[in-house]
């Protein structure tokens, strides 16, 4: 495709016209009763005793994400679940795809996940499928032709080096030789390692196959995808120096998310655009429906860190005022991903806690240990409690519920992938194939608390997040709404952290008391307050719902969060 032809479309195709949704009053991910969940399917659930997660396990633990029934208070009331890639792959992470349209025997078959489809939709979870189009594997069908001939069409898929061009060097990768079997040379792109071969998107073969893909998908009933690595589409590594690569990777995203619409209308595009610069974030809002919101995640770690409010709202008054210019985007909060260490293992290393086997008290801990540990679970709620009050849909990284531990070891990332803590035992569907994979720190996750342990606990780390499940439930505010700060006398300080959400039939305060003592307001002049959910209690029932006046005093304890519907 010619390189002048692409950026005028990204001018005036990817820039001005941008993918059309249905008309409806909001799309789904706008509306979302309860939070996504990004699952490891080889981590999660094992359904035949083999120790290794796959798709019938998956789907067997459904009703833990969400059982389908609004009344019930066991579930995490999941409304979308990110699938970490399923295709056959060369590794067991699957970013290294060998056939797109097909289910890696390991997890299963394809009719196993049309039954997680339909079991997933009864209970009205939406299933996001991780997309890699930034590469293949090198032993995708396509690159083992390239491989074979240097007149195959297969060449062109891939990204080659092309003599006497000036390539870009501030993207990632770098071009690797092969030499064939005739001695004919192919060399070509990566922008992570060899055996991930970017493949060629100027070439509009290439394109169509990906688009095809997606429709191979869609029409299997999955509701929308994240598509990895989105900025290395078109890496400036692997382009002339001088290439507008954000301009063709607009291009590129847009026109794939206008495809995918003219077959399923509300297909949900999130991208990941793995970084804390802002500015590089939401180069991207246009073209994606949903980011990861790395750079708040940032601030809402530094805040529990240093349990100081100081610059965070500032901070996020910027991030948001980025992110609402773009009225159809919504931003996806998070604490960590697979890519990154646990948040809790994050979080004791920097309380100078063993951050391995976890944050469960044992009988020889001394009072110092046993104090921090009970830091460890009350800052893990807070942090729970920021993110997830924010504006977007939060998106869980599975087992952060638990507060498992995880952190890069051995120059590999299987540790940040542990196993979920169904039970204290390896009886199904726990998961065990980490085990003698020689990549798990030893003892890790012993002193975390299982799901079947913490669902009896109601102080537990768990059950915290099944209480911001049903605020998100009940509150549109919550769901929908915008951020704004609080103009009111009192409710700012170095150790709260409040702000305003607003939807069309609610308004929201909610606060966050970073501090080691109470915190204490009048509420202001014409304003009416009545509890709505207090970290602590939960949901509160109508019947039990305070309601404050101007000139009472608001007060929240050390470490607390509430929310508070503003009555008109």
């Amino acid at each position: 495709m010619n390189m002048f032809f692409v950026l005028i479309v990204s001018l005036l195709v990817g820039w001005l016209s941008p993918a059309p949704l249905e008309a409806q009053d909001l799309p789904w991910w706008k509306d979302a009763a309860g939070p996504a969940y990004q699952v490891l399917v080889y981590s999660f659930a094992d359904s035949d005793g083999n120790g290794y997660g796959d798709i019938k396990g998956l789907t067997q633990a459904l009703d833990y994400l969400n059982d389908g029934n609004p009344e019930t208070h066991n579930d995490l009331n999941v409304s979308a679940l990110w699938l970490s890639p399923i295709n056959p792959a060369s590794s067991y992470h699957g970013y290294d795809v060998k056939d797109y349209k097909a289910i890696d025997p390991k997890l299963g078959t394809m009719a196993d996940f049309e039954e997680l489809v339909r079991e997933a939709h009864k209970r009205g979870i939406k299933i996001i499928l991780d997309m890699v189009f930034n590469h293949t594997s090198r032993e995708h069908p396509w690159f083992l032709e390239a491989m074979k001939s240097a007149s195959s069409p297969y060449v062109n898929y891939y990204r080659t080096k092309q003599n006497g061009v000036s390539y870009g060097a501030s993207g990632m990768g770098r071009f690797y030789k092969y030499t064939r079997p005739d001695g004919s040379v192919f060399e070509y792109f990566s922008a992570f390692w060899e055996g991930m071969p970017d493949l060629n998107l100027d070439n509009t073969d290439v394109v169509n196959e990906l688009k095809d893909i997606l429709a191979f998908w869609l029409n299997k009933g999955v509701d929308g995808f994240r598509f990895d690595a989105a900025k290395h589409a078109f890496d400036p590594n692997e382009m002339p120096s001088g290439t507008p690569t954000l301009a063709l990777n607009r291009t590129f995203w847009n026109d794939l998310r206008r495809s995918a619409r003219r077959v399923k209308p509300d297909v949900y595009f999130i991208g990941e655009v793995l970084t804390e610069n802002l500015l590089e974030v939401t180069s991207y809002t246009g073209v994606f429906d949903g980011l990861f919101d790395f750079p708040a995640a940032r601030q809402v770690i530094d805040a529990v860190r240093r349990m100081s409010a100081t610059g965070f709202i500032n901070s996020y008054q910027n991030i948001y005022g980025q992110y609402s210019k773009i009225p159809a985007f919504q931003p996806a909060p998070l604490l960590s991903n697979h890519d990154q260490d646990r948040y809790i293992s994050s979080l004791m290393t920097s309380l100078s806690l063993d951050a391995v086997k976890g944050w469960q008290i044992e009988s020889s801990d001394s009072e110092q240990v046993r104090t921090t540990k009970h830091l460890v679970l009350s800052r893990a709620k807070m942090a729970a409690s920021i993110y997830q009050t924010l504006p977007g849909l939060p998106y869980v990284y599975y087992g952060e519920e638990l507060g498992m531990t995880g952190r890069r070891y051995k120059n590999d990332d299987v540790a940040r992938r542990d196993a979920f803590r169904w039970n204290d035992t390896d009886a199904k569907p726990a998961v065990t194939w980490m085990k003698t994979s020689g990549k798990i720190e030893p003892g890790q996750n012993t002193l975390t608390p299982s799901a079947q342990a913490q669902l009896k606990d109601p102080q537990s780390l768990l059950r915290h997040y099944l209480k911001l499940s049903e605020l998100r439930q009940a509150s549109a505010a919550i769901r929908q709404g915008s951020f704004a700060t609080v103009p009111w006398a009192g409710f700012d300080g170095s150790y709260l952290l409040a702000w305003l959400r607003e939807a069309d039939n609610q308004r929201v305060l909610i606060l966050h008391n970073l501090d080691s003592l109470q915190f204490t307001a009048k509420v202001p002049q014409d304003v009416k307050l009545a509890l709505l959910w207090t970290s602590s209690q939960g949901l509160v029932s109508d019947k039990g719902r305070t309601i404050l006046t101007a000139g009472q005093t608001l007060s929240l304890d050390p470490a607390q969060s509430a929310v508070y519907e503003i009555v008109k």
